[in-house]
């Protein structure tokens, strides 16, 4: 059984590892879902499994139930070890409900700048957790999935901020292959965790579905993708993604990936870097 464990000292770590049994997948699996107009992600490694949100909910479409969950099934997903959700908009926590009665075991973390958001707490009940079995992050976490270093940054702003600020950055590296998400973290935020620490990847996951409001040319230097995923539903109506953000993506030499256009994008860990599927 995958064990989760929580480590406190003097730096504060995330260790996950173990055996799920012998129908997991050996080769480490990044996927991008395409949820519509929302955000989902699944990295496997070595029997484990990470979610990185969970897709949107509303009173048409559960994607959880709808997209998430036979995703998981077709990726040969047992159990769920942990779920990170990003912040606490509908559009990247709405499906842990349906995710959570097919894999009720999955532990969730998430910025302790939420602990009082009424979104989230409201959304807790029903999904039967209390708020004492969550993982309320604080500031930075560092450990290890499998062989892949894992970095968690929380940024530090006000409960009274818009729930956009304060999202998750998280950061999984092994050799060349890194990849990088930000929730729908504005340029403000993106300036601020530019201060942190190294946040180079082969692969970041576009801020904001591809608003102008995130994904500066600053932090495209800071970062220096190959690739960006923009996860983003068919003519949603914001117009997401945005022509000044795929301006400069083309400009920067980076390839835009768009799960509106493409589907599920899908990257395999091989040679010590991320693969295109």
């Amino acid at each position: 059984m995958t064990s989760l464990k929580w480590i406190t000292g003097a730096a504060s770590c995330l260790v996950l590892g173990g055996i799920l049994g012998w129908n997991w997948p050996r080769e480490s699996r990044l996927t991008f879902l395409n949820v519509g107009q929302g955000d989902c992600a699944v990295f496997q490694t070595e029997g484990a499994t990470i979610l990185i949100d969970t897709g949107p909910k509303d009173e048409f479409k559960d994607a959880g139930d709808k997209i998430v969950v036979p995703k998981l099934r077709q990726l040969g997903v047992d159990s769920v070890d942990l779920i990170l959700l990003s912040h606490p908009d509908m559009d990247h926590i709405g499906g842990t409900g349906a995710i959570l009665k097919q894999y009720p075991n999955a532990s969730i973390a998430i910025s302790a700048v939420y602990r009082h958001n009424s979104q989230l707490l409201k959304q807790l009940i029903l999904w039967n957790r209390a708020p004492e079995s969550i993982h309320w992050l604080r500031s930075e976490w560092q450990g290890s999935v499998g062989g892949f270093k894992l970095r968690i940054d929380c940024p530090l702003v006000s409960e009274q901020a818009e729930t956009n600020d304060g999202s998750m950055f998280v950061k999984f590296e092994e050799s060349a292959a890194s990849v990088v998400f930000t929730g729908d973290a504005p340029v403000v935020t993106e300036t601020e965790m530019e201060k942190v620490g190294d946040w180079n990847a082969e692969i970041l996951k576009a801020g904001h579905h591809g608003s102008r409001s995130a994904t500066s040319e600053e932090w495209l230097r800071m970062v220096r993708p190959q690739y960006a995923v923009l996860s983003c539903g068919l003519n949603n109506r914001y117009g997401h993604p945005h022509r000044e953000v795929l301006d400069r993506l083309k400009q920067d030499g980076i390839s835009a990936l768009r799960t509106d256009r493409e589907g599920d994008i899908s990257f395999t860990f091989a040679g010590g870097r991320f693969v295109r599927q």
